[in-house]
């Protein structure tokens, strides 16, 4: 299921995860309410509780306990050892928060953090990880498909690169799934990537996107660390596709509300975190309501 390297501890989807499937909104509300039951991760019994189709040896099923998996929205909790091993599908604390908030993914703000989850280097999918934060280093947000792929095929091995990429581009032209989000979009030759909207609701649920990531990096012993940290393991620019400039504006919007405070004296920023990302999660769609 997923890339493991001893050199980067990333436990990012393998490139081929999805099956060509792309994430379904109805789907991963079936599979929020079976993880919030601690269903088995196993194809048959996923699709008999969910409804969610499979065939003979494949089908939409793990695929997307496994999309749910990389959008931080479950996790796979080992019970039992040895030969007796299997893992359960239990919902995280983001995961519990969208099941009784926004179950089906509707809300835009929903759609972004699962997103940004995707995009992550040691906990994502890593065709997202390398479209959106590897590849935005070297290509922005504006680029040529061409050049893209040619690129790809040398950072992942993948033997055909446009099938593998294709969910990757059809996810946010579906209405089933994240078009609300949109975070990319091919314009005949060009791809273009659409920046994180920067909005005063959505600080609380960035905020406890960084806080998680950070908490589960090993980096927020102390509440507090710089930009750059948030940089380094959350990918706060990169992934978000936003400006210097722009990132100090969401910093300074969550500082507004609170859930953050900011040392502007020291260079790079010093940031210190108020509220876990437990407490975080609880007030996701406070401002929705």
């Amino acid at each position: 299921m997923a890339v493991k390297s001893k050199k980067t501890r990333s436990e990012r989807l393998a490139k081929n995860f999805h099956l060509t499937f792309i994430p379904e909104k109805q789907y991963l509300g079936a599979m929020l309410k079976y993880a919030a039951n601690s269903g088995v991760y196993e194809m048959h019994a996923i699709a008999s509780e969910t409804g969610i189709p499979t065939g003979k040896s494949s089908g939409k099923a793990i695929p997307t306990a496994d999309y749910a998996v990389g959008m931080g929205l479950v996790r796979l909790q080992q019970v039992g050892e040895k030969k007796e091993k299997r893992y359960n599908i239990v919902l995280t604390n983001f995961g519990r928060a969208v099941y009784l908030g926004d179950r089906f993914l509707q809300e835009e703000l929903t759609q972004w953090i699962a997103h940004l989850y995707l995009c992550n280097k040691s906990f994502g999918a890593e065709l997202w990880y390398q479209m959106f934060w590897n590849g935005a280093l070297s290509f922005g947000n504006s680029f040529l498909y061409d050049d893209f792929l040619k690129w790809m095929i040398t950072e992942t091995g993948a033997n055909d690169a446009a099938k593998a990429l294709s969910p990757t581009f059809r996810m946010y032209e579906e209405p089933a799934s994240f078009m609300t989000c949109a975070a990319v979009r091919l314009d005949n030759a060009l791809v273009i990537r659409r920046k994180a909207p920067i909005l005063d609701a959505y600080a609380i649920g960035y905020a406890a996107w960084l806080s998680d990531l950070m908490e589960r990096s090993g980096r927020l012993t102390e509440n507090q660390l710089t930009v750059d940290d948030l940089e380094d393991t959350c990918g706060f620019r990169s992934v978000t596709g936003w400006t210097l400039s722009e990132s100090q504006q969401m910093l300074g919007l969550m500082e507004d509300k609170g859930l953050i405070s900011i040392d502007r004296h020291m260079q790079p920023w010093i940031v210190c975190f108020k509220l876990s990302s437990a407490q975080l999660w609880a007030r996701l769609y406070e401002e929705f309501i």
